[in-house]
């Protein structure tokens, strides 16, 4: 496509709006208007019904579980897994808000996430208990280290024989 068009294209979808500093509102304008849904003189009931709407919605109480919900177990993976699926299970049947939900997935992820941490960091302190055994006693590796003063000799490369 040319540029020029592209460009035509471009600013026919923009708003014209123009800002109080001069500068021309950035926004692509709404579908048969010449404006934004901010600007359009023509969406005052709506943009009105919307700010309402979006206050009420900042103002709606947390979504939470009844008190006498109990406790799962959350040990291993498979207690995580049976939490995720009574969960999914709950939204579906709209017994549980979806942003309950949300949260408990996010959770369990970042709960596993933990455990695994923890079960590598509890590995690597098994290997270098082990690792640090072995320094301690050469025997473990099944050697004993011979020290001899005869094995070292050296050699003048020079004359070909010993110095």
């Amino acid at each position: 496509m040319d540029i020029k068009k592209k460009r035509a294209l471009t600013a026919a979808s923009q708003c014209r709006y123009i800002k109080s500093d001069r500068r021309r509102c950035l926004a692509n304008a709404r579908r048969g208007s010449s404006y934004c849904f901010f600007h359009d003189p023509d969406s005052t009931i709506e943009r009105d019904t919307a700010r309402k709407n979006g206050g009420r919605e900042r103002s709606r109480r947390a979504a939470v579980l009844p008190a006498n919900t109990p406790d799962r177990p959350l040990a291993t993976a498979s207690d995580v897994n049976v939490l995720l699926a009574e969960t999914i299970n709950q939204v579906r049947r709209g017994e549980v808000d979806p942003r309950i939900s949300n949260a408990v997935g996010y959770l369990a992820g970042i709960l596993l996430k933990a455990k695994e941490y923890d079960e590598i960091e509890q590995r690597l302190a098994r290997l270098e208990s082990i690792v640090a055994g072995q320094e301690a006693s050469p025997t473990m590796m099944g050697f004993e280290p011979e020290l001899h003063s005869e094995s070292c000799t050296f050699v003048n490369p020079e004359s070909g024989g010993r110095a």
